[in-house]
């Protein structure tokens, strides 16, 4: 294991030495993310590994109430867990799809990580997807109060839902998301993941 200490010492920041540690050491080094980001086939790779979870969904609504979920909701910030989630259920066009994104201190701060509701089609780490930037195209460091969803791009597979109006995404902020973890340990009495967080108030 070895720390990222360039940049901010986030996500983007280890998958940019990731990368360039991986071309500078083509013998001696293979990369693997775990994110459904980067370049082909990287994110199809992830997808399929993690399609597991939309698959456990199918299986257990179909055992529990004989049909399928009326929505699937996942946090997105690299989007893993809900291209994970969705995948199974893209063709089933009676299911919506919803993506939550950290909104951090608001959309209109410039600090949150909202990069499908607020990016523009860029190209990141290989891959050409929603991702916040400035007006010369420079990557803009996102902010979530989450470490898992301050990534400043979003798998291409989720900018393609996106356009083509197949999976709906929104943000909350940091408020917002701490309100909704406070409502559920109030009611149900479980601690959440700082990842989750935002699907609760959403």
């Amino acid at each position: 294991v070895r720390p990222v200490h360039s940049g901010t010492a986030t996500l983007k920041d280890a998958t940019s030495e990731a990368i360039r540690d991986w071309v500078t050491n083509v013998e001696s080094t293979h990369y693997i993310l775990g994110s459904v980001a980067g370049p082909h086939p990287y994110p199809m790779m992830v997808r399929e590994f993690h399609a597991v979870i939309g698959k456990e969904t199918r299986k257990q609504a179909m055992e529990k109430w004989g049909g399928k979920p009326d929505v699937l909701l996942a946090c997105v910030g690299g989007g893993s867990n809900a291209m994970g989630l969705f995948h199974e259920f893209v063709d089933d066009a009676d299911v919506r799809l919803i993506g939550v994104e950290a909104a951090g201190f608001g959309l209109e701060s410039g600090k949150h990580a909202a990069t499908l509701t607020k990016g523009e089609v860029g190209v990141l780490h290989g891959a050409m997807c929603y991702l916040l930037q400035d007006d010369d195209g420079q990557i803009v460091e996102p902010h979530s109060i989450s470490a898992g969803l301050d990534y400043p791009g979003v798998g291409p597979e989720h900018s393609f839902l996106k356009d083509i109006g197949r999976a709906e995404y929104y943000s909350v902020t940091d408020d917002e998301a701490l309100e909704g973890i406070e409502f559920i340990d109030l009611i149900y009495f479980f601690i959440v993941i700082l990842s989750n967080i935002p699907l609760f108030y959403y």
